[in-house]
């Protein structure tokens, strides 16, 4: 898998283990993309590698495209259940289960949670683990739909090494425009289609059209705008150590 299309929105992302993060106004079309992805929309306009989705085999789709709803949804009562059920589902052993379990929880650190009830535990690791229960698939592509708010700072960073380390692509639709900082590329969306898809850095510096669309700019992209106004820098900044730094030498 190397190149995911969906035709109808424009919309094309690179699979190699980049994260693209898509955000656009109300009802430009994110969520519908992630409902189209896991085929609760319509997708025949969905190809991969040039292959239309409809013609892989479903199992295939299973183990490498997951979508992580915004919602209060859990399959069980527990968190090592909830990890247990996906991987269930798609037909693996007992004990390659309870080893990827066992690997996910040290490398997250919520090996304490494992007996616990879901809604016995806070917010942010409830979230944690609804992302971790697809996570652990190890899928080619997870699409997350405005989840990252809820979380720590920590946890977010865990989850995109491990996405890094395991070359899975994150596509990470979002409301909050300072998510766009965690990301490779950005997809600009509105009435239903990609208005812009570009880099990062691209989407953020010149004369950005995010803005317009009523978005405001991430708080140090804004800031570093500001500043070359007046001649201070000479370049966007994207870390706030760096700016204090070159502000105050």
């Amino acid at each position: 898998m190397n190149v995911l299309e969906v035709r109808d929105m424009n919309i094309s992302i690179e699979l190699n283990g980049t994260i693209t993060s898509v955000i656009g106004p109300t009802s430009s079309g994110k969520t519908f993309l992630l409902k189209k992805l896991c085929n609760i929309y319509p997708n025949r306009d969905i190809f991969i590698d040039d292959v239309n989705i409809k013609e892989y085999d479903l199992n295939f789709l299973r183990n490498n495209i997951v979508v992580v709803f915004n919602d209060n949804h859990y399959n069980c009562e527990y968190v090592a259940e909830e990890l247990y059920f996906y991987l269930d589902k798609l037909g693996y052993r007992v004990d390659e289960i309870t080893k990827k379990i066992e690997m996910i929880a040290k490398y997250f650190k919520i090996n304490d949670l494992l007996s616990m009830r879901i809604d016995n535990i806070t917010t942010d690791y409830r979230i944690l683990v609804k992302i971790l229960s697809f996570l652990i698939i190890k899928p080619k592509i997870i699409a997350i739909d405005n989840l990252f708010g809820y979380l720590t700072k920590e946890m977010k960073s865990s989850i995109i090494r491990y996405i890094k380390n395991h070359n899975i692509t994150l596509i990470n639709v979002t409301n909050d425009t300072e998510e766009l900082l965690l990301g490779d590329s950005v997809i600009i969306m509105h009435e239903g289609k990609a208005l812009l898809s570009s880099s990062t850095k691209s989407a953020l510096e010149g004369n950005s059209i995010l803005p317009y669309l009523g978005l405001r700019l991430p708080f140090l992209v804004d800031m570093s705008h500001n500043l070359m106004l007046y001649g201070l820098v000479d370049k966007i900044y994207y870390d706030k150590r760096k700016l204090v730094d070159k502000i105050w030498k």
